[in-house]
């Protein structure tokens, strides 16, 4: 390395002891005007370092570049699948009011887990169960049977029964377990 080089790492401090020794016998053995030079050079090394802020960058960049890392997540180990809420691949029912999410679907037992967002005022047609259907409401609640089921309440009703009209009034949003040619368009 040169004489400026190493100046400029000697005054950031970041030569080692001997590499620190060496600079110092190459320089007092260069012409004054070298030396001069040197010390130019020192002197403005150090006092960009003085400019420098001692503190690290505001809390904003790390809350910034933490977010960035999270939206660069790895993917699922395998035999693992992720639906995160900030997911937006809601699509609708073809009951007006009701918009769904297919969270995950297991061909070999016959059954998808939906989650449906219901407005207020919707009624759901009856319908026949062709196999097992349970529900779970999130929020909000419905009405089923002649009962209000809230949020924490499930009802499951068994293959082959029949399901009265059920409506919402203040809307809902619940989690269904449900064969797939109950719930999906087919493809």
């Amino acid at each position: 390395m040169d004489l400026e080089t190493l100046a400029t790492l000697d005054a950031a401090g970041a030569l080692s002891p001997e590499e620190r020794r060496e600079f110092e016998r190459a320089l007092a053995a260069a012409p004054v005007e070298t030396r001069q030079a040197i010390a130019e050079i020192r002197e403005l090394t150090v006092r960009l370092a003085e400019t420098a802020p001692a503190e690290g960058p505001p809390s904003e960049v790390k809350i910034r570049l933490m977010a960035r890392l999270d939206d660069a997540a790895p993917l699922p180990p395998p035999g693992f699948s992720f639906r995160f809420a900030a997911d937006d691949d809601w699509v609708p029912h073809v009951v007006p009011g009701i918009r769904m999410k297919r969270l995950s679907s297991n061909v070999d037992r016959g059954y998808v887990t939906l989650l449906l967002d219901v407005e207020p005022g919707t009624r759901f047609p009856p319908h026949h169960h062709s196999e097992n259907e349970d529900c779970y409401v999130i929020s909000g609640s419905l009405f089923s049977c002649g009962r209000r089921f809230s949020a924490g309440d499930f009802l499951h009703a068994s293959a082959g029964s029949d399901h009265g009209e059920l409506w919402t009034d203040e809307g809902c949003r619940v989690l269904l377990v449900v064969p797939p040619e109950d719930y999906l368009p087919a493809r």
